[in-house]
């Protein structure tokens, strides 16, 4: 019976040291996941580029004669600085990379910024350390990886003219964002985003916003008063409201929103006369106000897929419109009949497709 006992206890004893045994073997990644991102990054101890690129747990290949946005490789300048780096389907970006102080266009695809992976892509921030690239970088495109959140030292990018984050699960901006004062084009697309900081309205500069595929997206009211504006972008998001006073708009894609109503569109684009493309198609717009007829230079305008059944008299007087779309809307056959006509005779060259 002692023996039956002893034999259990040993059975036991092996079973619950087995069970924390693959705890610490589960934990582990993480541990030193952690120990990473608190171990302070030492740029000193690298004499120069060639030294910083063989500490890659990959190979980049410099100045090659076959280059593709498909492969990892890397440009150098004369004085054997390396000036562009394209990592693409690597296991991790290494954060030497940020030791790279030449360093101007970085665009990373399909490569997790952390060599460990979590269960959790949420938590996931771009590495702190990219503030080390401040007085370089002027181009920085992330795609198909891993970042939830931008640290607020992105905000020190002060050259930076082009951002992308295309496809990384973002989740939100840091208002530090608003500090990026060279900023010309902001690409945030397919992401999770469900609201804009309202620094971005401190990007005097700012000539683009492409912000499609973020489907929680409700507001771009953040974007208003943005004075060199040219292209806004936000197709398939939720956004329930026009951006308003943005005298250099020129392109608008607003296609599969929740539009109701295109009040104050005679605040987009009202300080020049470049031809204007606005696009509303499948949206929930019921109406369109008097004040599309002030919109200078219109050309293009879509209103396919929505609720219409009217349209206002001055929309007629429109004689630079090119292309008007109305199809699938609530008019009835006699009604669109009436209305081409009607633009039939105030400006026969329009093509209007109903």
């Amino acid at each position: 019976m002692k023996s039956l006992r002893w034999f259990v206890g040993l059975i036991c004893l092996l079973q619950s040291q087995w069970i924390i045994a693959r705890s610490v073997t589960e934990v582990q990644p993480d541990a030193r996941f952690i120990s990473r991102i608190h171990s302070p990054l030492d740029c000193t101890q690298y004499n120069n580029d060639y030294e910083i690129l063989s500490s890659f747990s990959f190979v980049t290949h410099l100045n090659p004669i076959l280059s593709s946005p498909s492969q990892t490789y890397g440009l150098m300048d004369s004085n054997e600085n390396v000036y562009k780096l394209n990592i693409v389907h690597e296991k991790f970006v290494p954060t030497t990379v940020f030791c790279l102080k030449s360093l101007r266009q970085l665009e990373i695809r399909n490569t997790s910024f952390y060599e460990f992976e979590l269960d959790d892509n949420s938590i996931r921030s771009l590495p702190s350390e990219i503030e080390l690239l401040a007085t370089s970088l002027i181009h920085f495109g992330v795609y198909d990886t891993p970042v939830a959140h931008l640290p607020e030292q992105i905000g020190k990018l002060r050259t930076l003219y082009y951002l992308e984050l295309s496809n990384t699960g973002l989740l939100d901006l840091p208002n530090s964002i608003g500090d990026l004062s060279s900023l010309l084009d902001l690409r945030l697309p397919w992401n999770k985003l469900t609201s804009l900081p309202i620094t971005l309205g401190n990007l005097q500069n700012l000539l683009l916003v492409k912000l499609d595929g973020n489907p929680q997206l409700r507001s771009v009211q953040s974007l208003n008063g943005l004075p060199n504006l040219q292209s806004i972008i936000t197709t398939y998001c939720s956004i329930e409201r026009l951006a308003s006073n943005l005298p250099n708009l020129q392109h608008l894609n607003m296609r599969h929103n929740n539009l109701t109503d295109l009040v104050n569109i005679r605040t987009l684009g009202n300080n020049t006369n470049l031809p204007k493309s606005f696009y509303f198609s499948a949206n929930r717009i019921r109406s369109v106000p008097p004040q599309i007829g002030y919109v200078r230079n219109l050309v293009e305008l879509d209103l396919d897929y929505n609720e219409l059944t009217n349209l206002p008299s001055e929309l007629l007087n429109v004689t630079t419109l090119h292309d008007l779309f109305i199809r699938n809307n609530l008019f009835s056959i006699t009604d669109l009949q009436t209305i081409a006509a009607q633009f039939k005779a105030k400006n026969p060259a329009l093509n209007l497709v109903y």
